[in-house]
C-alpha cells in the first residue's frame, strides 16, 4: 500500500466525529439520507458536491465548550473544532499566504518539483479523496500533472461547509482539467471514510490524500490511530490503495514560532474566531472577543506548538465558573515529526514508506506509502 500525507492543521482527528449539528446550515441538514449520500448542489454550473453526512453522528459541541471550561484552572480547554467554520476557514487561507508560514510553501515547492513523480503512481480510474482540503491552490499542482499525463482521475475534496466547498472548487478551474472530475464531498473525515467503504468505491483505485499538516492537531496517539484506520479502509476491495502523506518535521523554535504567531495578526484572528463560533453555538453572547487575546507557546519537550485563548480580564462564563485574567485556555496544538517520531507513526499505523520527496533543509516532506 502507497499512503502520503501533508499537514497544514486544519482539521483535528480526534475531535472531527463530534462536529456539531448546530455548525450546520439550513440547506446542510442531518435528516437522514436512505443511501447515506445527498446532492447539495445549487446552481446548474455550480461544483458537484456530494453530502455524506450520517444522521445521528454528531453530537452538539455545546456540551464540550462547558466541559472544558469547567476544567479546573490551568487545564480549561475549548474544542479544536470551534475553529473551522467558514470565518475560520478563510482565516486560515489568509494564514497560509502570510511570509511565516513556511509550511504551505514548503508543499507547494514539492509539489512543483514532484508532481508529476507524484502522479505517476496514482492509477488511471482513481477516487482522490483529500482529507481537509481547503484552500485548492496546492492540490492544484497535482491535477495539473494528473491531467498532462492523461490520467481520468476523480478528485473529491472533503471539509465541513458547502459554501467553502463550492468557492474553492471555482477557484481550482476545473473546466482546463480535461482528465480530472472534481467534485466536494461534504463531512467529516469519518463520514468521508464510510463513503470510500462503500461497494462501488472499494472496486475502484483509491488515493487518500492529506495536506496542510492535518495530522498535526491530532495528538500521536491519535494520528497512529487515525492512519491505521484508513489503512484498513484502503485495504477492502480488489483494488491498490494508496496514502500521500505530508509531514511538518520543523523543530526549530524561532521559525515555528513566527509561524503561528505572525506579525500582520492572521493567526491571532483565527483563533479569536473561535469565541464568535461559541457564541453562536451556544445562542448568546458569552464572550466578548475584546476582552480576549491569543497566545501561542512552543512546548520544545513534547515538539509541538500550542495555541491558546487569554481572556485580559476575568470573565464569567456561568454563574459558576469564571475565568480568571491571564490563565490560558487550550484551542489547539501543531505537532511537528523528527525521524523517530515518524518511524513511530509508521509503525503503529501500517504505513510501508515506497518513497519521500524532502525539502533541501528537511523540515518538510511528503510520502507515499
Amino acid at each position: 500500500m502507497t499512503v502520503s500525507t501533508a499537514n497544514d492543521g486544519t482539521n483535528s482527528g480526534g475531535e472531527q466525529a463530534r462536529w456539531l449539528k448546530a455548525n450546520l446550515t439550513a440547506d446542510e441538514n442531518q435528516d437522514g439520507h436512505s443511501n447515506g449520500v445527498n446532492d447539495v448542489n445549487g446552481a446548474h454550473n455550480s461544483p458537484h458536491i456530494v453530502d455524506v453526512r450520517r444522521a445521528g453522528a454528531l453530537p452538539d459541541l455545546v456540551d464540550s465548550i462547558r466541559a472544558g471550561l469547567r476544567k479546573p484552572e490551568g487545564s480549561k480547554e475549548l474544542p479544536s473544532l470551534l475553529l473551522w467554520n467558514e470565518d475560520g476557514l478563510k482565516y486560515f487561507e489568509e494564514i497560509t499566504y502570510t511570509p511565516e508560514y513556511y509550511l504551505t510553501n514548503a508543499e507547494i515547492d514539492l509539489l512543483k518539483e514532484h508532481s508529476h513523480a507524484i502522479a505517476e503512481q496514482i492509477e488511471p480510474g482513481s477516487i482522490l479523496l483529500e482529507l481537509g482540503s481547503g484552500n485548492l491552490r496546492k492540490v492544484g499542482i497535482l491535477l495539473k500533472a494528473l491531467n498532462e499525463a492523461g490520467k481520468n482521475v476523480d478528485y473529491y475534496a472533503l471539509d465541513l461547509t458547502s459554501d467553502e466547498l463550492q468557492r474553492t472548487l471555482k477557484q481550482l478551474g476545473p473546466a482546463a482539467l480535461k482528465q480530472v472530475t472534481c467534485h466536494g464531498l461534504l463531512g467529516t473525515f469519518e463520514d468521508g471514510q464510510a463513503w470510500l467503504s462503500r461497494p462501488e468505491n472499494v472496486q475502484r483505485p483509491r488515493c487518500v490524500l492529506s495536506m496542510g499538516s492535518t495530522i498535526g492537531s491530532m495528538t500521536r496517539s491519535e494520528a497512529s490511530q487515525f492512519w491505521k484506520d484508513w489503512t484498513t479502509t484502503l485495504q477492502q476491495g480488489t483494488s491498490s490503495g494508496l496514502v500521500i502523506l505530508g509531514i511538518d518535521a520543523c523543530k526549530d523554535e524561532d521559525n515555528v514560532y513566527h509561524a503561528y504567531n505572525d506579525q500582520g495578526g492572521s493567526n491571532r484572528r483565527f483563533i479569536l474566531n473561535a469565541l464568535d463560533h461559541a457564541n453562536k453555538q451556544l445562542g448568546q453572547q458569552k464572550f466578548n472577543v475584546a476582552d480576549w487575546t491569543s497566545r501561542g507557546v512552543w512546548d520544545a519537550g513534547n515538539g509541538r506548538h500550542d495555541q491558546y485563548l487569554v481572556p485580559k480580564k476575568d470573565v464569567r462564563f456561568e454563574k459558576d465558573v469564571v475565568v480568571r485574567a491571564g490563565e490560558k485556555v487550550f484551542v489547539v496544538s501543531s505537532h511537528k515529526y523528527n525521524d523517530l517520531e515518524k518511524a513511530k507513526l509508521w509503525s503503529r499505523s501500517g504505513l510501508n514508506e515506497v518513497q519521500k520527496y524532502m525539502t533541501e533543509d528537511g523540515t518538510y516532506g511528503m510520502w507515499p506509502f
